[in-house]
């Protein structure tokens, strides 16, 4: 529902390309509030984003009319070089080399073009943003602002937990399985493991996925995940893959005949939905009265109480509006991990009935 998410118009222009039996929901804020803790049943692990709760009422569409198998694109981005990560990190490394380069500005403006606050729209934040951790000799030069971002989270820990979880680190333990011939592979190759081994297979497949389609017993199969195409792009050139910093070049030219030109050349844009503002922007969610009251916190002992009293004030403030990408994903980590914290540690059923989800469904032939 919300424009800055939105690619209706791009699915249509699809559809009508193909003449497909189209058929779309509009999802609004609420909705996906509504939804989260049957979401959070299905992932039974915490999540930083809402994008799985579409996907769970897509699926419950995709039920209703039938279908029990849909084909489904996930793995094009990671086996093909779709990502904005790839492009920011072939930018980032670009910096490393060559730091005084009059090109730095005019690469960065390029990245992320999809965002209301683009780096372009803030050039001196980008700068310092981009311009972090650039060891060239890091293995994982192109991931870690992210897992530095995504670390963010642990602020709100209370000191014990904290402590607990400070003794292990993901980043070095991912850093010690690395493949033994890795430091040989090009550097596209090696951010694209990464993905494969971090993002593909503990989020996308798992938690977004997968597990949002057998929540409503629908099987999914995924074209781009055979292994004799993964095996195939390994092998190309980067120059196929991220040709500059145009992303899944083969497969474009491989569909060029198929695919309308206004879909072809635009802008990647990447499925995103509503974090903070799908539990803060509307009426207040029943579910979550129980599991942001503070002894609640305290007998979860993850959360500091104060810490998160902070952050919801603000989100409440702001209506979930306008929150940095940190905040958005604490606010998401932490009601998903109450959630899971109440489903699978204390056995518990929410004490309310959780609303229908309303959904506009408009049928095209």
């Amino acid at each position: 529902k919300d424009n800055e998410f939105d690619e209706g118009n791009y699915q249509n222009e699809m559809s009508k390309r193909l003449g497909t039996d189209h058929q779309d929901i509009v999802v609004a804020h609420e909705e996906i509030g509504g939804v989260f803790p049957e979401v959070i049943k299905h992932t039974e692990r915490p999540i930083l984003r809402t994008a799985p709760a579409p996907l769970y009422l897509l699926s419950k569409l995709v039920r209703e009319n039938g279908y029990k198998v849909v084909v489904t694109g996930e793995g094009a981005d990671e086996v093909l070089a779709g990502y904005d990560i790839f492009r920011e990190a072939k930018v980032r490394r670009f910096i490393a080399e060559n730091p005084d380069s009059n090109k730095n500005n005019e690469l960065i403006n390029q990245l992320y073009p999809w965002m209301e606050r683009a780096p372009g729209n803030t050039p001196a934040f980008a700068r310092a943003f981009f311009g972090k951790d650039l060891d060239l000799s890091d293995p994982a030069l192109s991931h870690r602002p992210r897992w530095n971002t995504s670390s963010a989270i642990k602020g709100l820990f209370n000191p014990d937990f904290k402590m607990e979880a400070d003794k292990y680190n993901g980043a070095d333990t991912l850093l010690s399985k690395l493949p033994d011939n890795f430091k040989n592979w090009n550097n596209l190759n090696q951010a694209q493991w990464f993905e494969y081994t971090t993002l593909l297979s503990g989020y996308i497949l798992s938690a977004q996925g997968d597990r949002m389609l057998m929540a409503k017993s629908v099987e999914g199969r995924f074209p781009f995940l055979d292994y004799n195409l993964v095996e195939f792009a390994n092998n190309l050139p980067t120059e196929f893959k991220l040709n500059g910093l145009e992303e899944k070049h083969i497969l474009k030219i491989a569909f060029a005949d198929l695919i309308p030109e206004s879909i072809l050349n635009r802008p990647k844009q990447p499925y995103r939905a509503p974090d903070a503002m799908s539990f803060f922007s509307g009426e207040k969610l029943d579910w979550m009265e129980e599991i942001t009251d503070s002894n609640y916190i305290k007998e979860a002992g993850i959360f500091n109480p104060a810490a998160i009293e902070k952050l919801l004030a603000k989100a409440v403030k702001r209506n979930g509006e306008k929150m940095s990408n940190s905040d958005n994903m604490r606010i998401v980590g932490f009601l998903s991990t109450m959630l899971s914290y109440k489903f699978m540690i204390r056995g518990e059923n929410l004490n309310i009935s959780l609303p229908p989800q309303p959904m506009k469904i408009i049928e095209r032939g």
